[in-house]
């Protein structure tokens, strides 16, 4: 538990202790009537548990309308208590405690009705998480296969024949293969520990004085190889090192790699992917520029949505997932403090965006 949570509970409870001191000595029949004194404390908890409620859920709306709600209620029956020992007016009684008690009703009813609708929502969004790992598990097999298939067989292919990387072009060739294989499965093993970071929450920051140029420059060095197998170009359109940000490198750089990456994936083979960046009101943008297939609405609202999607077909012609890569991204970009979106690219494609800002805080 937080010391800030621990802090407010122990405030709380001394408030409360104080309250009812003072009610026991500023009521002549306090010290006679047990059931005053029951009821009294019996409220006093009530509202304990509410507020309480209030600091574990901050982002809750049902426990900050319950919480109101169980406030102006017990307001009023206090009222109305004390009519028992304590002469009080008409318009005391009418605006006091029949306005507080119905208000504190209707809204603990409201936020009995916002906690069902927000049930109902983690419920689906568990329904969704379980969803896309039964559906991806599948994708993830094939995309470690793939290239340690590819590893496995070179390497079979030098040990059966070891004249066979004498010839400086298949040594080439095999290098390629390798650094291909190796940085595809580094990158997919990345994301699934990230993933498991994400659920566990055990991800932070360390954010540092970075220059947005060399981020864009390392991450489009290491998509080289794969882009030269396709026949793509990677042109870059941004400025030099004059376009400060303050973040976690290695972080920014995952994100543009699962960006690149599925750029990679979806674009036909020599086509051209644009990586565009900008610096304005105190921003920094990026746009990862494809000529793929591109995306429809659906589409972009389920993956901006964390849902699992695939779009028609990639490059090779077959329904292609965009599995772990966007959903690290999403949540990077959301560490950072910044925005995700995507748009389309004219006459095809896609441009995946986002924007982080220029200064961080220490942590997220």
């Amino acid at each position: 538990m937080k010391r800030k949570e621990l802090a407010v509970a122990f405030g709380l409870i001394f408030g409360l202790a104080v309250l009812g001191y003072l009610f026991y000595w500023a009521s002549p029949g306090w010290k006679n009537s047990i059931v005053w004194r029951s009821v009294f404390f019996e409220s006093l908890l009530l509202l304990f548990v509410f507020l309480w409620n209030l600091v574990i859920l901050p982002r809750w709306r049902s426990a900050r309308t319950l919480c109101v709600g169980s406030i102006l209620f017990l307001t009023g029956a206090l009222a109305d208590l004390c009519d028992n020992f304590f002469q009080q007016p008409r318009w005391q009684n009418w605006i006091v405690e029949d306005l507080f008690l119905a208000l504190g009703a209707g809204l603990m009813a409201l936020g009995i009705f916002f906690w069902v609708r927000e049930k109902d929502r983690l419920l689906a969004q568990i329904a969704r998480e379980r969803d896309f790992e039964a559906s991806l598990m599948p994708k993830l097999s094939h995309d470690l296969r793939v290239p340690l298939s590819n590893l496995l067989g070179m390497t079979d292919l030098v040990v059966e024949n070891p004249k066979f990387l004498e010839d400086r072009a298949r040594r080439w060739e095999y290098l390629e293969v390798v650094m291909r294989g190796s940085k595809e499965m580094n990158l997919l093993i990345e994301n699934i520990l990230e993933t498991h970071r994400m659920k566990s929450g055990t991800i932070t920051l360390s954010p540092q004085e970075l220059s947005v140029a060399s981020l864009l420059d390392e991450s489009l060095r290491d998509f080289q190889y794969q882009a030269k197998r396709k026949e793509l170009s990677l042109v870059k359109d941004y400025p030099g090192p004059d376009l400060p940000l303050v973040a976690d490198g290695p972080k920014v750089v995952r994100i543009m790699q699962n960006l690149l990456a599925n750029a990679v994936k979806f674009s036909p083979k020599g086509g051209t992917i644009t990586v565009k960046a900008n610096g304005e009101n105190g921003k920094i943008t990026v746009r990862v520029v494809d000529e793929g297939p591109g995306m429809t609405a659906a589409l972009s609202a389920a993956l901006m949505d964390g849902q699992p999607a695939a779009a028609s077909t990639g490059s090779s012609g077959a329904a292609d997932s965009f599995g772990l890569g966007l959903k690290v991204v999403r949540e990077f970009v959301r560490l950072h403090g910044g925005r995700l979106w995507i748009e389309p690219n004219s006459p095809h494609g896609a441009q995946v965006c986002f924007s982080l800002p220029q200064a961080q805080p220490k942590s997220p």
